[in-house]
């Protein structure tokens, strides 16, 4: 069968390429031995008839929920057969090729059974993790309460201890109170994590998490006094399955309460242990560390599709003389795209950085546990911000066939644009990483050395605003050393300033501490959103430390570079208020995106192909690996249902009467 016009053009695009691709899906695998365990594990699941993902857009809310619950079920009979080991390299490919992400399962492998480890007791945790990993039980995490959300202390659920028969009595009072969006709770889940407020004696000992039995264990039907149900559709991850709870005088019993950093005696006294704060980071801090590599796996997935059709669609004239040409050689189309290929890599590259330092963490290190945490929370609110808005880039770049759901782009939308929600929305991620970076800065205040990320702020705060120009000359602009320190002070400056902000409010005698935070907010956010930048910018750099081939490494350069230019470009109030740039610096930083573009234009397709993502992953007819774009939007609407007959239900109903012309 002779190939498509699309299929050619490219294939020739490929040819343009100036490195092996391959070479650079080697680097961000991890190696060959990492590449090849990511094929045989997707190879698994993308051959399964059960766990492919087939024909989805033409399924209703019902029915995507029972295609999840078969998918779920036979995802984990998999995963018991393989025998992955819990949290290993291979366990993570597998549930990612299986998108556990959109099953009624997907708070398991995190959220529940990671609270689990983190919180419970020694006696907890062996009884209750096996039976999780294993997943003799389905639980969900439940926290977030209709009226309630990040502000965990505000929670309204009760938990209160009756010491005649040491029992905790779970009560969820009022309508606010009642536990809403947790996954997998709503038709799904037979157990529950719930965070609720302890009361001992009628005194608030704050919020607490408690594990809890939700349905009878045959028939699946809610226990006396919980009631469950689905919260309905929304905008994506319907299959999730998040739901609500009310609890009405539940009782559970006293070892029910996760103790590993306090307990409640026999007879309500509260004892807490050690380090009792961390439960405060540990179950947030593991999905944030995972969240920056996930939401620029999510945003490259976007940008391979939006580059590969781009180089196929051919649409009017540059050269007057000559045929149409691919809308990727305008450069107005490279300036959307490329900075996203560019912050693809950028993200993939921290989250890997991140993530191993998670892993590597001593939980005995509060200072430690501090830092992670605040460089999380900015990281969480960066990406997905900018992911969500870059992707929503992708789609309109596409033109009209990008708002079919057969470009995959949306249900890519769908998915990405819950993160920006869950886990700590932005302002409320910035303004607590604020309060680490408030800390920072009194250390420094007091002649203190600091370490870790945040040692910048030592020196940069030395200098003031204007004193030092940290760009003496054009040529800095194109170097990344140099970059790096623009990147740096201009965080520590703004770090430097918000502390100056919040004193300011601090000394006025009818301002609150928490008045005073208020009204330094904006300050604030802005310190902790360049600190974020800053980390963003300086971890990808170090990707020009890797032993790779010289046609690699100056592509690799082309694309730290532009994205550090273009987060300038989007950003520049940052660095000009803080008298790191000059105003015309401006004009000199749109010349040299442009030089970067023209050095990635021959390798756009070839990087994204680095990016190793296989057309069942991709979902789409525009970014296929073939090209063969229109074929397979042809194929994809044959199987619209509307098009099994030609005339649809209700024309000859509804339409046919009020046609009375005789042609």
């Amino acid at each position: 069968m002779a190939s498509s016009r699309q299929s050619r053009l490219l294939a020739a695009e490929r040819r343009k390429g100036t490195f092996d691709s391959h070479e650079l899906t080697l680097l961000l695998h991890g190696g060959e031995k990492s590449y090849e365990m990511a094929k045989k594990i997707d190879d698994i699941v993308y051959k399964d008839p059960v766990l492919r993902r087939d024909n989805m857009h033409y399924i209703s809310h019902g029915a995507e929920y029972k295609d999840a619950v078969q998918k779920a079920a036979h995802a984990i009979e998999t995963y018991r057969k393989m025998g992955l080991e819990w949290q290993s390299p291979e366990f993570h490919r597998f549930w990612t090729a299986v998108e556990s992400e959109s099953l009624p399962i997907s708070l398991q492998m995190n959220m529940f059974s990671h609270a689990l480890q983190a919180l419970g007791s020694d006696e907890q945790r062996a009884k209750w993790v096996p039976l999780a990993r294993n997943f003799d039980i389905i639980g969900c995490y439940a926290q977030t309460e209709l009226g309630h959300g990040s502000f965990v202390r505000g929670l309204e659920t009760r938990a209160e201890y009756d010491r005649t028969t040491q029992e905790f009595i779970l009560n969820t009072p009022t309508l606010t109170s009642m536990k809403w969006w947790p996954g997998n709770l709503g038709k799904t889940a037979c157990h529950a994590l719930v965070m609720a407020r302890l009361f001992l004696a009628g005194r608030d000992c704050g919020p607490h998490l408690f594990i809890m039995r939700l349905r009878d264990a045959k028939t699946h039907q809610p226990l006396p006094g919980i009631t469950l149900g689905s919260i309905g559709p929304r905008l994506g991850l319907n299959p999730v399955d998040n739901g609500f709870m009310q609890l009405d005088k539940v009782r559970i019993p006293r070892k029910h309460m996760l103790m590993r950093y306090s307990e409640v005696t026999p007879e309500g006294r509260l004892v807490l242990h050690t380090n009792a704060k961390k439960p405060n980071y540990a179950t947030m801090l593991f999905i944030r560390a995972h969240m920056i590599g996930g939401q620029g796996k999510k945003l490259s997935r976007a940008v391979t599709i939006a580059v590969r059709y781009s180089a196929v669609r051919e649409q009017g004239h540059i050269d007057p003389n000559g045929g149409e040409v691919a809308v990727l050689d305008y450069v107005s189309q490279q300036n959307l795209l490329l900075p996203l290929l560019a912050t693809s890599l950028a993200y993939l590259e921290t989250g890997k950085w991140l993530a191993k330092i998670y892993a590597t963490h001593s939980p005995e290190n509060t200072a430690q546990l501090q830092e992670l945490h605040a460089s999380s929370a900015c990281l969480k609110a960066i990406t997905a911000f900018v992911a969500v808005r870059g992707i929503e880039t992708c789609r309109r770049a596409c033109g009209g066939h990008g708002y079919s759901r057969f470009s995959g782009i949306p249900r890519i939308y769908e998915y990405t644009s819950a993160a920006e929600i869950y886990e700590g929305d932005a302002l409320v991620l910035f303004l607590q990483a604020a309060r680490y970076l408030m800390k920072a800065m009194r250390v420094v205040q007091k002649g203190q050395t600091l370490t870790g990320d945040i040692k910048y702020l030592s020196h940069w705060t030395s200098v003031s605003p204007g004193t030092d120009p940290i760009v003496t000359k054009d040529a800095d602009l194109g170097d990344l050393f140099k970059l790096a320190d623009v990147f740096e002070c201009a965080a520590a400056r703004l770090i430097a300033l918000a502390a100056q902000k919040l004193a300011h409010f601090s000394k006025q005698a009818d301002l609150s501490p928490t008045q005073a935070w208020n009204r330094a907010a904006p300050w604030l956010i802005r310190a902790a959103e360049a600190h974020g930048e800053a980390l963003l910018f300086v971890h990808f750099a170090s990707a020009q430390d890797y032993e790779v081939s010289r046609p690699l490494r100056k592509v690799l350069k082309a694309c730290i570079l532009l994205y550090a230019l273009t987060r300038i470009e989007e950003n520049t109030l940052f660095f000009i208020e803080t008298g790191v740039l000059l105003p015309r610096h401006v004009h000199v930083i749109h010349e040299l995106v442009a030089e970067q573009l023209k050095i990635l234009r021959p390798d756009a397709v070839t990087l994204v192909d680095a990016f190793d993502h296989a057309d069942e992953s991709l979902h789409s007819a525009l970014g296929a690996y073939d090209g063969d774009v229109y074929t397979r939007m042809y194929e994809a609407a044959k199987q619209e249902p509307l098009n099994k007959t030609q005339v649809a239900d209700g024309i000859h109903k509804y339409l046919k009467p009020l046609m009375k012309a005789k042609m």
